[in-house]
């Protein structure tokens, strides 16, 4: 076990007649962290408040109370310039898997971050990860909260190969011992347990799929060539009720079809994006949104975008009734939303840079910038986008544009990092950003973004 998380296990224990602050990232590995923490804690009858937060700014970190111990989970390792000005004396304990700053003279600071333990915190353990190794320190019977730590895992898409890497394994594992876990080489259609077949297959567009990606009727015709029944006297099959041949069949049709559509040097990595790991919840109930791990991430994932993210987390710590109802409802709004965003990108049209590699859209006036990303993800798959160019989505706001930008999966396994392209890009207009290979962000200037646009699509092209 790392000696880190046993030093950050024993200061929890020094301070477990006090009041604990968690702070926590308001994504859904951040989420996935924040609850693993918290129910360890609960489990120890250690009293403890939960703060999320986009961003540990300045002006933050100015609110946040420095009295007992401050645990930050899924965020603090890349802003210890900031915290260690209000926090130097006080002890906090970080759990985090994205790239740290070096800190120096802080004795009372626990740094269990990822790298600093021979550990990839893009590949192989997310926030949430981290979270549960001290939980396991704290007490061995916290193992039954590797859902938890897989769902935040899958939810910072730590298995985009179709398959989890490193010590992500190793949860797993944990987790299929403890009986909590079921985890197979399946069809990799969202929404296994809880879609009719069709709709799944529809939704499906990366890689994308033709005649089958967006229609309804394509996909139901291909069923039928197949000689795949989509409907019985039951009612709708879902993924998880075809026969293992009838996968294989459509396996290999999928496979074929998106084969067609790629240039040859994507083509390898096709199949991996059909068939991988897949991962049930095996509490979850029969046809719940909860019980595929993808799905339940998706889940938690929207209420940080409608920041309800103490929906999210009472919800990952198991409540099934007052929170979970309130998840559904805030789900139904949050499609709805989703729906209008798209509904007004296409009416506006998708632009592209002056090299016609990046795709970009404005939706100031019509989405919140919370919304951006996802939309900018349904715009790839959209019939006017190109799937194997990166998307960008802005909305401005009192001078400042909110920036998001997402990527297929394609040209994440061959080797695009847009995290770094658009820190770099963003970074020469002086503005920030950063994020993940197939998810980040940046905010600028408005009156930058011509120049942010042009410098952005410019790191793209060095590294396509």
């Amino acid at each position: 076990m790392f000696e880190t998380s046993k030093k950050a296990a024993e200061t929890i224990l020094k301070h477990e007649n006090d009041s604990i602050n968690l702070i926590s990232h308001m994504d859904a590995d951040g989420i996935s962290a924040a609850a693993v923490m918290s129910k360890a804690l609960d489990r120890m009858e250690i009293r403890h408040q939960v703060k999320f937060v986009r961003m540990l700014y300045p002006e933050v970190i100015e609110e946040l109370d420095t009295g007992g111990l401050t645990i930050l989970t899924d965020l603090g390792s890349s802003q210890l310039t900031n915290l260690k000005p209000k926090f130097e004396g006080n002890e906090m304990i970080i759990a985090d898997h994205h790239a740290p700053e070096e800190e120096e003279g802080w004795p009372e600071l626990v740094h269990f971050n990822a790298h600093k333990e021979g550990l990839n915190g893009v590949e192989e353990i997310s926030g949430s990860g981290m979270s549960y190794l001290i939980a396991k320190e704290l007490d061995p019977e916290n193992k039954d909260l590797s859902a938890q730590a897989l769902i935040g895992a899958i939810g910072d898409v730590q298995n985009a190969w179709g398959k989890l890497k490193g010590y992500n394994r190793k949860i797993a594992q944990d987790g299929m011992k403890e009986g909590v876990i079921d985890q197979k080489e399946d069809l990799l259609l969202y929404g296994r347990h809880s879609r009719p077949i069709f709709r799944t297959l529809k939704n499906l567009t990366d890689p994308s799929i033709p005649g089958v990606s967006n229609s309804t009727e394509g996909c139901v015709s291909m069923l039928k060539d197949l000689d795949i029944p989509y409907k019985t006297e039951e009612g709708y099959r879902r993924p998880v009720d075809l026969t293992e041949e009838e996968k294989r069949k459509l396996a290999s049709e999928l496979i074929t079809r998106a084969v067609s559509a790629v240039s040859e040097e994507l083509v390898d990595y096709v199949p991996g994006l059909i068939i991988g790991e897949v991962h049930t919840i095996v509490n979850e109930r029969e046809r719940s949104l909860l019980r595929d791990a993808d799905e339940f991430s998706t889940c938690v994932n929207a209420t940080a975008r409608h920041e309800q993210p103490l929906i999210g987390l009472e919800v990952m710590k198991g409540d099934r009734n007052i929170y979970y109802r309130k998840m559904l409802k805030l789900l139904r709004y949050h499609r709805r939303c989703i729906a209008e965003g798209m509904s007004h990108v296409q009416r506006m049209g998708i632009e592209v840079g002056p090299n016609d590699y990046l795709q970009y859209f404005d939706a100031s006036d019509a989405l919140k910038e919370t919304f951006v990303g996802t939309v900018a993800t349904m715009m790839l798959g959209h019939e006017e986008a190109d799937p194997y160019k990166p998307m960008m989505g802005l909305v401005k706001h009192d001078g400042v544009a909110k920036i998001s930008a997402r990527c297929s999966k394609l040209l994440f396994l061959k080797g695009l990092d847009m995290g770094e392209a658009i820190k770099t890009a963003a970074n020469a207009v002086e503005g920030n950003g950063g994020g993940h290979a197939v998810a980040c962000g940046a905010q600028v200037n408005d009156d930058k973004i011509p120049e942010f646009i042009e410098n952005f699509e410019n790191q793209l092209l060095e590294e396509a």
